[in-house]
């Protein structure tokens, strides 16, 4: 059944799709949603942010030549950022489910029927499949691979969230039910990992989670080598904000636990990837970790007799305070 035939008025899918400064690759997002073959009735809002090259136009052009009325616009009169545009079309969502896409992903074909048929099956508040990670010259599986599916109910939700390895705090490749979670809201103003931020309250409200191994999205790496840019920009500092506060929404033992292990693992990600920048931003880094481990208490041995971090946290803990010492090296020697 092709997307022009429709089961029922209900729209079962809205997707939301934050629109700025994206004319190379809007086409090629729109066209994998238009070609999902889907037998329910779905929506695709666009959110213009006040794009400064062709993107709306590309959009209104799209429409009004596949005549495609499930595609609407709505555009800002000022710039207000994606947390807020998302917001918006999170206001104007009417479907049973609600799904984001970038406008520089793609959707492959299926998605649409693959996550639905899920939630449907299982009865589920989200569903996650897997992402593939796309550019000009490669294409690979992402590294939160869900390998065997299955359903995680209660605290397990969140935790499965913290714990960073099937799950994470992006939005590509979930659905989610609208009844349940389409109250809640991004938070504005947060220049990095918003959506950390925004999944951590989702997944804390949510009865299930279900985990499916069908690819169901196409997330696009553009070559920029952009490592620095967030330590540059110092917004690497609003990343940090945004996972100390998801501990907000942990309740229970384990999910406190679990986010634990989630601060282990950013703090050596940003210690490793710190070690490769310049010392004009690698001092500020440097004082923001030191800082933060004093006042997470992320010392050793709390973390492996009271927080039971684990091996993998253990040896990630061991890679943080590595690079650490190759920090100071490296400031010492500038």
């Amino acid at each position: 059944m092709t997307a022009g035939t429709e089961s029922g008025n209900e729209v079962m899918i809205s997707v939301i799709i934050p629109v700025y400064n994206v004319a190379p690759y809007v086409q090629e997002c729109l066209e994998s949603i238009h070609n999902q073959t889907f037998e329910h009735a779905y929506e695709v809002i666009l959110v213009d942010d006040c794009s400064s090259d062709a993107s709306i136009e590309i959009c209104r052009n799209f429409i009004e030549q596949n005549n495609a009325p499930k595609f609407r616009i709505i555009e800002n009169d000022s710039n207000q950022g994606v947390s807020v545009v998302r917001n918006m079309g999170l206001e104007a969502a009417t479907g049973k489910y609600l799904m984001f896409v970038d406008p520089d992903d793609v959707l492959p074909a299926g998605a649409f029927d693959r996550l639905v048929n899920a939630a449907e099956k299982y009865e589920s508040d989200i569903v996650k499949g897997n992402l593939v990670l796309f550019s000009e010259t490669s294409d690979r599986p992402a590294p939160d691979r869900v390998r065997a599916e299955r359903v995680l109910r209660g605290e397990d939700v969140l935790i499965t969230l913290y714990e960073h390895n099937e799950v994470r705090g992006h939005i590509g490749g979930k659905l989610f039910r609208r009844e349940t979670l389409g109250d809640l809201r991004f938070t504005a103003g947060v220049r990095m990992a918003q959506d950390l931020l925004y999944f951590s309250e989702l997944f804390s409200h949510a009865r299930s989670l279900v985990l499916i191994t069908d690819e169901v999205y196409r997330y696009r790496k553009h070559q920029t080598g952009s490592t620095g840019r967030k330590y540059e920009k110092g917004s690497y500092v609003d990343w940090l904000s945004a996972v100390e506060r998801s501990a907000e929404f942990a309740e229970t033992p384990g999910q406190r636990r679990a986010h634990k292990r989630l601060l282990v693992r950013t703090m050596a990600q940003i210690a490793r990837e710190a070690r490769k920048i310049s010392a004009e931003y690698a001092a500020p880094v440097l004082e923001a970790i030191e800082q933060r481990l004093e006042r997470w208490n992320l010392q050793l041995l709390p973390l492996l007799t009271r927080d039971k971090i684990g091996f993998r946290s253990f040896t990630r803990y061991l890679k943080l305070q590595i690079a650490l010492v190759k920090i100071r090296r490296n400031l010492a020697r500038s």
